[in-house]
């Protein structure tokens, strides 16, 4: 899934969840004067609507969120999202290893890498997933081969 795909994935959840943006209304005055020269001020306040998001919003607020991310490597932070992981920094030793393409001997210099730590809501995620991979298999039919070299599927 690409970040557009993901925008519009966001995007779609929003609005199936009913999530909306408070949007505050203007002050309205009304003056009203009479021909005897009394005049009164009136002010209306409407009450704040509630919007949805749009793909624009959701996107700025991804955007946003990624480069904050983004920000908190670079100082050497981590970042840290209950039930859903923590994304860090992890420091690799100097190396030797072996080109695929030549076989020959390179020396790879010590850095920093990014590390990903999954938390528990994405474990359980990934179980969901295998535990459907189970049962889309133990609910698959089994297919029989004929004398003639063709498949049947069994009932």
């Amino acid at each position: 899934m690409n970040r557009e795909e993901f925008v519009t994935k966001v995007a779609s959840v929003m609005r199936d969840k009913d999530i909306r943006k408070p949007v505050m209304q203007q002050k309205c005055v009304f003056h009203i004067s009479d021909d005897s020269g009394n005049s009164r001020d009136f002010a209306v306040t409407s009450p704040s609507k509630a919007v949805l998001f749009t793909r624009d919003d959701v996107r700025a607020v991804i955007d946003t969120c990624l480069q904050v991310i983004e920000e908190t490597l670079c100082r050497g932070d981590e970042v840290n999202i209950k039930g859903f992981g923590v994304l860090g920094l992890k420091y690799r030793e100097k190396r030797r290893t072996k080109k695929p393409g030549t076989e020959e001997w390179v020396d790879v210099h010590e850095r920093y890498v990014p590390k990903f730590t999954f938390g528990t809501t994405l474990r359980m995620a990934a179980r969901v997933y295998q535990m459907s991979l189970n049962d889309a298999a133990a609910t698959a039919p089994i297919a029989f081969e004929d004398d003639d070299g063709g498949e049947e599927d069994a009932d």
